[in-house]
């Protein structure tokens, strides 16, 4: 269990070589989302790099260089990297409302959550904040999420093919909502959850995909989950992964039925 009390301190901003650097300097070669900068590369060229991304850091004072010579991470920047870089749970996000979007890892441990995303600014760079505890983490996701806060009561989950859903969900925009909730009954023999989710397809304000990983030690195991909202009710969807599967679960959702599912994720 990796335990790293980490300094809520600003957002760090690295490179992706200082972020490799840092990485190596750490014991990891594991970085989700971050692409390996030295690929094809001469040895004596990473070499030239490598030097160049610890000067690099040195002026920023994300490395500190000690009297006898030795390199040492300021906490700070050493939490935010080694959670990064040794965490065993991270969840892949992407989700657009009206008024932002997002894509980035939360990198989790049992004290706390680290968040990297890719800089508006400089498509190389990468931000690292922490979101303190899974607990605070959760909070602020469902707050930046836009969902709705009503509660429709009880409707029955829809099951459909993933690969049928994904045609309707594209093709949304050019289709009303009555003719999208009578494709959706075609397939799934409830006509009020169609009509329920075909609104929410229509009129949605905010929606998303997710994808929770667990290092098992040799590889990142992986389950995925979507959602769409609109004004008054938050769709949750699970879906397959294996190439051979093909289904796709719609359920309504509340706001606080969604947190539990992140904080169950995050603590699995």
């Amino acid at each position: 269990m990796l335990t790293i009390h980490a300094s809520k301190q600003e957002t760090i901003t690295l490179n992706d070589k200082e972020f490799f650097f840092l990485a190596g300097i750490i014991g990891s070669d594991r970085l989700l989302g971050v692409e390996d900068p030295f690929v094809g590369y001469l040895t004596e060229e990473i070499a030239e790099e490598w030097e160049n991304a610890k000067q690099s850091l040195l002026s920023k004072q994300y490395l500190i260089q000690e009297e006898g010579g030795e390199l040492s991470i300021p906490p700070e920047v050493f939490s935010r990297v080694a959670i990064a870089g040794l965490a065993e749970r991270a969840c892949w996000l992407k989700y657009e409302t009206q008024v932002k979007s997002f894509e980035g890892y939360l990198h989790v441990t049992d004290e706390r959550v680290i968040q990297v995303c890719r800089s508006s600014e400089d498509n190389r760079c990468y931000m690292l904040s922490e979101l303190g505890t899974i607990e605070q983490a959760c909070d602020q996701l469902v707050e930046d999420l836009a969902l709705s806060d009503h509660n429709w009561g009880d409707i029955p989950a829809l099951l459909l093919s993933r690969k049928e859903f994904g045609d309707i969900y594209t093709s949304a925009p050019l289709h009303s909502g009555e003719e999208i909730g009578d494709r959706l009954a075609r397939l799934t023999d409830d006509a009020e959850g169609s009509i329920a989710l075909a609104k929410c397809m229509k009129n949605k304000i905010s929606s998303g995909e997710l994808q929770l990983s667990i290092w098992n030690g040799t590889s990142w195991e992986s389950q995925n989950a979507a959602f769409i909202v609109n004004e008054s009710m938050n769709w949750l969807l699970r879906m397959s992964l294996e190439g051979d599967q093909d289904w796709l679960t719609a359920a309504p959702a509340t706001k606080e039925q969604f947190r539990h599912m992140l904080l169950m994720w995050l603590k699995q």
